[in-house]
């Protein structure tokens, strides 16, 4: 070979030497080229070239997401990487931080408001579930303050506790919200659309109600003038929490003066002398009352202090007999002839003289007086009576009241009455000498019905006849003012008569 042709051949042995070394570094380097998956939570939020990189930018992330929570926050993000191939496509930052984000797990110490143990939500402390419950309470408390009475407790219906727990930070409620949820109503209130002949009496009667229900769930309404197209409720509504308050009240008021009849031998039967006028006392009545939400459900006596003693009214009546009418002597007959022969004639009576009065007039006792005195406010109906006995349904029943803040039975009668100027005997017994009796079968709203002690002869109760077999009137320190079938219970058995106060 020629020494020119072997300089060639060496040449492109060298050239094919150093051709191939530098593929081979080439595909080492690629080889050993690197990419890193980065997990959170052991789950994949993406790829990066670098892993302190990543660590780093980690834990700036971490840093501002910590200001974003309370300090009591649990937030648990483990991160971790793991080596792959370099052919992976890498993931830009903001990406990886959005990543981070969805899968943030925060927790937190929190408290779960329960009612009667059901959970309804969950609020971040104890002092903001008090504060809640408070502000619900705070209306009705105020009310009571604002009214003169004392509040001694305000508590609610239902158990509310605050059970300690973990829960996800998502999961936690304003105070605003949770107090709105303590607020929401369970079942809105049934309302009805009055028709044309419609009473509260029929009303309760279709619906399986009471009558005092439905006047109690309408007190703005007149039950004897219910207009078509008014609105009636004839369910309340049903709160998911009720508040139940129980506040003190001192009510002064007259205590009724008796009146005691003494038979006087010196007057003549029917005559009537006052002996000693009657004057009312004065009485302080403490009171129990319990609300719901607002409205009484109970009043119950604690204590009774007479301030003033009544002075009873005695009055005398007569009981003498009138004296007998002398019966005046027949005028004397002239004497008959002896014959018929006689020369003497008898003369004739002198003519008596006329008198202008008759003689002897029989003695006249004074007329009884009327136990129904006129009313003084024009012409009135039984309705009236009704109507005026119905504003005072749910009034309290205490013993010896006359009103306007509390009754017995005689005092609720006589009160009612007293507002068109008819004066009633203020005992339920002797009210049966008001008015003028009446047959049961003709009862019409306004009369008087009176009823027997239990297990007696003797007239111990009266109320107020409205219609349809219904009473009003003041029944017992349980129930106070309310409305009663006169068909139904004991009534039937100790009823005693009816009285018509109004013709």
């Amino acid at each position: 070979m020629r020494q020119k042709d072997l300089k060639t051949f060496i040449t492109l042995i060298l050239i094919f030497l150093i051709s191939a070394s530098t593929v081979s570094f080439t595909l080492f380097r690629q080889r050993d080229k690197v990419s890193y998956q980065m997990y959170i939570n052991n789950q994949k939020i993406g790829v990066i070239d670098n892993a302190a990189r990543g660590l780093a930018l980690y834990d700036a992330f971490m840093d501002e997401i910590k200001q974003r929570y309370p300090e009591d926050a649990i937030i648990n993000a483990e991160v971790y990487f793991k080596e792959i191939s370099g052919t992976d496509k890498q993931t830009s930052e903001n990406q990886i931080i959005k990543n981070i984000e969805k899968i943030l797990d925060v927790k937190i110490p929190a408290y779960a408001i329960t009612i009667n143990d059901e959970i309804l939500c969950y609020i971040h402390s104890v002092e903001e579930g008090l504060r809640i419950t408070e502000e619900i309470k705070k209306p009705y408390i105020e009310e009571i303050q604002a009214s003169g009475g004392q509040l001694r407790t305000a508590d609610f219906l239902e158990e509310i506790r605050f059970v300690p727990t973990t829960v996800d930070f998502v999961e936690l409620v304003t105070i605003e919200e949770a107090r709105n949820l303590l607020q929401q109503s369970k079942e809105k209130a049934v309302e009805h659309i009055a028709a044309q002949g419609e009473t509260f009496w029929s009303l309760a009667r279709n619906n399986n109600l009471n009558v005092e229900e439905v006047m109690a769930l309408n007190p703005d309404k007149d039950p004897g003038k219910i207009r078509p197209g008014e609105i009636i409720i004839l369910s309340a509504e049903s709160k998911l929490v009720n508040v139940i308050t129980e506040e003190t009240v001192i009510i002064e008021e007259e205590v009724p003066f008796d009146k005691e009849q003494r038979e006087d031998n010196n007057l003549l039967k029917g005559e009537m002398k006052k002996i000693q006028e009657g004057k009312a006392g004065k009485k302080k009545t403490e009171f129990l009352v319990v609300k719901e939400n607002g409205k009484e459900v109970s009043r119950k006596v604690v204590k009774e202090t007479i301030i003033e003693e009544p002075v009873k009214e005695i009055v005398a009546v007569g009981n003498k007999k009138p004296q007998p009418t002398p019966t005046p002597r027949p005028t004397q007959k002239p004497a008959r002839s002896g014959s018929s022969n006689t020369s003497k004639t008898t003369p004739s009576p002198s003519p008596t003289p006329k008198s202008t009065s008759a003689p002897n007039p029989k003695p006249t006792s004074t007329p009884k007086p009327s136990s129904t005195p006129s009313p003084s406010k024009g012409s009135v109906t039984g309705m009236d009576i009704v109507n005026e006995a119905m504003k005072h349904l749910g009034k309290p029943y205490v013993y010896g009241a006359s009103g306007p803040k509390a009754f017995d039975c005689s005092g609720f009668t006589s009160y009612v009455y007293k507002q068109f100027g008819y004066s009633l005997y203020r005992r339920s017994r002797d009210q049966a000498l008001n008015g003028v009796w009446v047959a049961k079968s003709d009862l019409k709203p306004g009369d008087l019905v009176l009823f027997n002690k239990k297990g007696t002869k003797t007239i111990g109760h009266v109320g107020i006849y409205i219609g349809n077999n219904q009473m009003i009137h003041a029944s017992t320190s349980k129930t106070g003012v309310i409305i009663s079938d006169i068909t139904k219970g004991s009534y039937p058995s100790r009823y005693n008569q009816a009285r018509r106060i109004i013709k």
